[in-house]
């Protein structure tokens, strides 16, 4: 059994054995390094004993080891700094998840596996409070271990040389400059997607982090909280209630900052991916392993997988970064299997989240600055769904049906990869390291191909938010008798292999899902790989690949996008291909790469990426790619038109005094090609968009 007043000599004897240089750095660091980080397992090391006492007790730890570390530092001649020891690194037996924290957790020291999603400011926190007795002049120093409550002197104690007078007979005030004020911070941290059970609400849990610290976890980071669980009674009318919240008072932060750290891959199943790896087969074993119950879209596959992948987010020596994240737009008719196609992307991908534009939460997709609920009403920052998915995937359903203000947002989220939050005094920058994929539908509920408008402006999206996608998918529901057979076929088949839900919940059937046929992730077994498997196949490749393009991959992209850019098409303004593109297929070359496991993305791997970019430039817009038809709305046509009604104007303003007559434009335009009615369109069009003007009536036209 150790004895209370035992426990500052252990813990000065266990700094003095294992952490003396590591003090040393605290002196010579102070400010910027003002805590130390010891690991549980040095403790375990040193005294089994001494450290199942730390779990049980840590209160009293707590203060034992910071004064061990300060009498150790004023031996040295530092007396005057007061840093903290920080204990990291707990045993597995200690971690939970928000949503198995009960009773008898209450006052043991816990680690918590979450991900932060509400910070609030940082506020100083009385921690000893001195008061002066206005009667007699006597000081009083009172500790307050409540951050709710301030703890004011019920009299003024004799016994101490006080007056004896109690709180309604005197006065008492606090004394700022003799007070001991710490940093203080909430924040929220929330059980991590892959943590909660289906279909359950994740649960919250409210923290205090004091000290140093406070100020260095921002919504969507995962992070490891070891502390202490604490209670406070539930306030009702004014008066307390029996029934209590739970707090978390974090004693020490472990950030995740390795990539995907949550997924395990094991020796074994390292080894099963290596083996996969070399297979010639495995992009097309992949490909069909994303929503097997989906027929046909073979290419559309291709690039979900290579997104999966991903490329390599690279940092410049001027500091800029090139993101390695591939973001692909599904544009589609009613009833083509977007929606299914981004839920199954949603769940199969590490850290994924999926989320509809229409029923975004407060934060919207990105991050917003809220009122907190509480009592001071104070301002927080809490995360979207963009944040949370940070090194994940973020499958975005109805995204031309989302809010005005998350949309422009959307910009900096998608290139940059940050959210930027100035609102209500706080100013912050949060990460949305993520693929993006979304899925929009048409204005006019169908798709238009015989229309001047090009199929990116029949949505309801800004063209510079469309260029930010790396690949554009049309997907058209067109009748096509041999197509629909096989289709049909495979959607008749396929809801009749599936088992009745309900007797699946009530346990008489087997739950399909987790069928050891569908599992088995072998080299030499058909068949789809489980969600599980390609979850971990993907973390391995993201952590430990990251490849570059060798010579023949580097010259064979630059030919292909010259090549591009010769062609000018049959208007002047046409841009068949921008730089942004160029990047988009060097991503694409190093996700290929990555699947294969390669350190060097090859020849092969640019041919790829190549032919998947013409597959969906041609199904969107044919032979003649233009990106000004993109960027403007309109099709190379109605540009040319539109540019040559503007040219006959000029010419007669120039010639009638600067004002032309319609009737000449409209015959000048006939001899041009362009018919009566669509001269008079374009010419009305012009007029409501302020680029022409009436300024004698409706028969005279100029040019603003």
């Amino acid at each position: 059994m150790i004895q209370d007043f035992d426990l500052t000599a252990r813990w000065s004897t266990l700094l003095h054995a294992h952490f003396t240089e590591a003090v040393h750095n605290i002196a010579q660091l102070w400010p910027d390094v003002q805590s130390l980080e010891v690991s549980y397992q040095i403790i375990e090391g040193f005294d089994h004993d001494f450290a199942q006492s730390i779990l049980s007790q840590p209160e009293l730890h707590y203060d034992a080891s910071n004064r061990a570390l300060r009498e150790l530092l004023a031996d040295v001649g530092h007396g005057a700094i007061h840093p903290w020891v920080r204990i990291v690194h707990l045993p597995s037996d200690q971690v939970r998840t928000v949503s198995q924290l009960r009773s008898d957790d209450i006052g043991a020291m816990l680690a918590i596996d979450a991900v932060i999603t509400k910070i609030s400011g940082v506020r100083p926190r009385m921690y000893s409070a001195t008061f002066k007795c206005v009667a007699c002049e006597h000081l009083i120093t009172l500790n307050q271990p409540n951050e709710q409550e301030l703890i004011q002197p019920m009299e003024c104690t004799q016994i101490d040389g006080g007056c004896g007078m109690n709180s309604r007979q005197t006065r008492f005030e606090l004394l700022h400059d003799r007070s001991v004020l710490i940093n203080s911070q909430f924040i929220e941290l929330q059980e991590l997607p892959e943590q909660v059970r289906g279909g359950a609400q994740p649960e919250r849990l409210r923290c205090i982090v004091e000290h140093d610290l406070t100020g260095v976890g921002n919504p969507g980071d995962r992070v490891k909280g070891n502390g202490v669980l604490f209670i406070r009674s539930q306030r009702k009318h004014g008066k307390d209630t029996p029934v209590f919240d739970i707090f978390l008072r974090i004693q020490s932060l472990e950030r995740q900052n390795l990539a995907l750290e949550e997924i395990v891959v094991s020796d074994e199943e390292e080894a099963e991916i290596r083996e996969l790896a070399s297979l010639p087969d495995i992009y097309t074993r992949l490909s069909d392993s994303i929503a097997p119950s989906i027929f046909g879209m073979e290419k559309i596959k291709e690039t979900l997988m290579l997104q999966l992948f991903g490329g390599v987010a690279r940092l410049n020596p001027d500091g800029t970064r090139n993101r390695g994240d591939i973001h692909i737009l599904l544009m589609g008719d009613p009833g083509v299997a977007k929606s299914q196609l981004l839920a199954y992307m949603g769940a199969i991908s590490p850290r994924g989240r999926f989320t509809s534009g229409m029923s975004a939460s407060a934060a919207g997709l990105t991050a917003a600055a809220v009122q907190d609920s509480s009592a001071d009403g104070r301002w927080t920052l809490e995360a979207g769904a963009l944040v949370l998915a940070d090194q994940g995937l973020a499958a975005i359903d109805e995204f031309d049906k989302m809010n005005q203000s998350d949309r422009s947002s959307m910009h900096e989220a998608m290139e940059q990869q940050r959210i930027s939050i100035s609102k209500a005094g706080i100013n912050a920058s949060l990460r949305t390291r993520c693929a993006v994929l979304a899925a929009a539908n048409p204005k006019a509920g169908r798709f238009q191909p015989i229309s001047e408008v090009p199929f990116t402006g029949q949505i309801n999206l800004d063209p510079p938010l469309i260029s930010r996608f790396d690949v554009i998918w049309l997907l058209t529901d067109e009748p096509s008798e041999d197509k629909d057979a096989k289709i049909a076929g495979h959607i008749v088949k396929n809801r009749f292999s599936g088992t009745s839900e309900l007797l699946v919940n009530e346990g008489s059937r087997p739950d399909p899902t987790k069928q050891s046929s569908v599992v088995t992730p072998s080299a030499h077994t058909e068949g789809h790989f489980h969600r599980d498997f390609m979850r971990k196949y993907i973390a391995f490749s993201k952590r430990s690949i990251h490849p570059n393009l060798d010579e023949e991959a580097r010259k064979y992209i630059i030919d292909y996008y010259v090549g591009e850019r010769k062609k000018a098409g049959d208007f002047q303004d046409t841009v068949a291909i921008t730089a942004r593109s160029l990047e988009a297929l060097a991503r694409l070359t190093e996700a290929s790469a990555r699947i294969r496991l390669a350190e060097t993305a090859t020849l092969q791997d640019a041919e790829r990426a190549v032919r998947l970019t013409k597959t969906w430039r041609y199904d969107l817009m044919g032979e003649n790619f233009d990106e000004t038809a993109i960027a403007s709305s309109k099709k190379g046509g109605a540009r040319h038109a539109e540019r040559t009604i503007l040219d006959i104007i000029d010419r007669f303003q120039k010639n009638g005094g600067g004002i032309a007559q319609l009737l000449d434009v409209i015959n000048e335009a006939e001899r041009e090609n362009i018919p009566r009615a669509k001269a008079e369109e374009i010419i009305e069009k012009l007029n409501q968009n302020g680029r022409l003007m009436r300024p004698n009536g409706y028969d005279t036209l100029q040019i603003v």
